[in-house]
């Protein structure tokens, strides 16, 4: 068949244990863990998942897959996907600028910003000065790694059952290791991470030298998501600054529940500056 691309609609569930692992390098994994049952919102996948489809058929020699449990589905309209994706560049975010007067947009606002993909879907990227973002390929090249000068790896898909490289892996190459088990689930309280994950990533660019790898599975969601909070916490940027910055330099989709706990840190945030502001103001 010559597959180059899979999209697993099971991913993470009971009946399903594939994953970019599995694969190797050679074909590029995007997993949705979609539960069949009627309760379920899949409506949040729709766009990452026509985005992924859509960059596979765009890709030479690409050939497609897409995994589903007890249901067969042959792709025979790719145009709709192409149709698909024309609309997400057409959506007008104007109304997300920012100005002193800065308010966090809702979360449908913000998930816009996600629609319109001006970066890259490489196994690694650098989104900031010397902080790379990337996915599991990445992180257990130590050629990669050696090539970079990485110094630091955060990461934020840690665990027996998942990314387990764990310090002693990277030991010949002198590299710190901060691993976080966060699961992509929109349920996962992934903020209780982040301060902690912010302060690694700011010690390590601190540090002579410094270089960080922030990665997850495939350095789309988790790892993007603690990026972006470093951004916001370190770098005093809104949330909306931050989804721009990353995504100028790579593809990224946090899924709905961490895009709206760092709505909640982008509020407080919001909160903090206008108290500083306004006691610079009453000492002046």
């Amino acid at each position: 068949m010559g597959v180059t691309h899979v999209l697993n609609a099971a991913h993470g569930t009971a009946y399903s244990h594939g994953g970019q692992d599995f694969y190797g390098a050679t074909i590029d994994y995007y997993g949705v863990p979609a539960h069949d049952l009627p309760s379920f919102d899949i409506s949040q996948f729709f766009f990452s998942a026509a985005q992924f489809i859509h960059n596979a058929l765009n890709t030479p020699g690409g050939a497609f897959c897409i995994m589903l449990l007890l249901e067969k589905l042959s792709l025979k309209q790719p145009e709709c996907v192409q149709g698909s994706s024309k609309m997400l560049h057409t959506r007008d975010c104007s109304s997300l600028t920012h100005s002193t007067s800065y308010e966090t947009p809702t979360l449908s606002d913000l998930q816009q910003l996600l629609w319109l993909r001006g970066g890259s879907d490489n196994h690694v990227d650098q989104v900031w000065p010397n902080i790379y973002l990337g996915d599991a390929w990445a992180a257990r090249s130590k050629t990669i790694l050696q090539g970079l000068n990485i110094t630091h790896i955060l990461n934020a898909a840690d665990g027996p059952y998942s990314i387990n490289t764990g310090a002693k892996y990277y030991a010949d190459l002198q590299i710190e290791y901060y691993g976080i088990e966060a699961f992509d689930d929109p349920s996962f309280n992934l903020s209780i991470f982040f301060y902690d994950a912010a302060n690694f990533i700011f010690k390590a660019l601190n540090s002579s030298g410094g270089k960080v790898l922030v990665h997850c599975a495939m350095g789309v969601s988790r790892s993007a998501t603690l990026v972006l909070a470093f951004l916001m916490i370190h770098e005093n940027m809104t949330l909306v600054d931050a989804l721009k910055t990353v995504s100028a330099h790579r593809n990224i989709c946090p899924n709905a529940g961490f895009l709206s706990q760092l709505r909640d840190l982008d509020i407080e945030l919001n909160e903090e500056r206008k108290r500083t502001r306004a006691s610079a103001t009453r000492g002046l």
